[in-house]
């Protein structure tokens, strides 16, 4: 059975943070669920958690941190859910590009942009998907043509690009060998979206919101001190990129979805005898969801490299997910559809749709989980 054992710093820190939000009270607003007020309440809400330094808290001292360990991030994201506060909108610099340059990125570019990472003036975006190639991250087309000065001009597309519309930076996946295929060849660039020749196109979903866009690079020049470690070794970089994503940015979703699993429970009288034992399922499922979570940031913090384990979170928080929107969609039947802005119960409904397929699809955790997790032959 896993114990969470918590430091005395670690306690400090959580007692400090409710103080803090004790102080900073956040209004749940719910009759407003759009985009346009997810983005600048959750921008907002950073720039202020920034100042108070309980972001970024496994990050050295020397980059904003606090050099704690990954533990003492998913407390305050337990307490920030538990309060009520907006997400923070710039999740994907935090959790993925802040960690990867940490780790792999030159002095210059850890200077250039780690403070505002934490702080939430540059937003970035996740340039990996493209169009044909699904699931298949190492199929990667967009070519990175190598100048005689070490540029790169990229020209390709990227699809699923979340933020990309609002966001100023991208960290980017190309090909930058020529007559490499699969793995090699790649290089892991970081692109001022601001550069001419970028293309952006919003994508409607079915939510109503265009929070994904198409990306079009028309030899956009990206600078040669913007490739993150060894040109060709973009491949390395990118899965301890994904690593990342599907442990700890997985981690802070859940928490923040169990919000709708609360507003069913404050609603439990109102369910039929089966939609409760749904319910309790739900509530153990959320249970077991995140100290199977908690069991990975332990290890993380005690050295452990994040590795393939983190599919199993990923695939089994996007798949609760989708069952507690469900449930909550149900409490509420036909008068979630008949206001004239949808509800935020149908909103989360439609919006949980997508869970499943961003960060690779349930087909390809279970994949990955068969193959490197269990062991497990590869299917001939």
């Amino acid at each position: 059975m896993l114990r969470l054992s918590l430091s005395p710093e670690i306690e400090t820190l959580r007692e400090e943070l409710k103080t803090f939000l004790i102080g900073h009270p956040q209004k749940n607003i719910k009759t407003d669920h759009t985009l346009e007020s997810f983005q600048s309440r959750g921008r907002a809400w950073q720039a202020k958690l920034s100042a108070a330094r309980f972001l970024g808290l496994h990050w050295p001292l020397e980059f904003g941190g606090r050099g704690l360990n990954l533990v003492a991030e998913a407390i305050v994201q337990e307490e920030l859910a538990r309060a009520g506060c907006p997400q923070i909108l710039g999740l994907f610099g935090l959790t993925m590009v802040g960690p990867v340059l940490i780790e792999h990125g030159t002095d210059l570019q850890k200077t250039k942009f780690l403070q505002k990472i934490l702080s939430g003036e540059e937003i970035w975006c996740q340039g990996f998907s493209e169009p044909g190639a699904g699931s298949d991250l190492s199929a990667v087309s967009t070519v990175g043509a190598v100048q005689a000065n070490g540029d790169i001009l990229l020209t390709g597309q990227k699809v699923w690009t979340s933020f990309a519309h609002i966001a100023q930076r991208c960290f980017v996946l190309c090909r930058t060998e020529p007559g490499s295929v699969k793995h090699a060849g790649l290089s892991y660039v970081l692109v001022d979206m601001q550069a001419p020749g970028i293309t952006v196109r919003p994508l409607r979903q079915i939510s109503g919101d265009d929070e994904f866009n198409e990306v079009f690079f028309d030899n956009v020049r990206v600078p040669a001190n913007m490739v993150v470690g060894k040109r060709g070794d973009g491949w390395k970089i990118a899965i301890s990129t994904l690593m990342y994503e599907r442990v700890v940015l997985t981690f802070a979703r859940h928490i923040q979805s169990e919000s709708a699993l609360r507003e069913i429970i404050a609603r439990k009288d109102l369910l039929s005898p089966a939609q409760k034992e749904r319910l309790a399922r739900l509530v153990a499922h959320a249970c077991g969801v995140r100290a199977l979570a908690y069991s990975h940031l332990e290890g993380y913090s005690s050295g452990q490299r994040p590795g393939a384990e983190g599919s199993l979170d990923k695939l089994y928080w996007s798949e609760h997910f989708q069952q507690v929107c469900e449930l909550a969609l149900e409490t509420d039947g036909l008068a979630a559809f008949k206001s004239e802005a949808t509800s935020f119960s149908a909103h989360n409904y439609l919006y949980s749709r997508g869970r499943t397929i961003a960060a690779g699809t349930s087909e390809i955790q279970r994949t990955i989980i068969a193959e490197r997790v269990l062991g497990l032959p590869r299917f001939a």
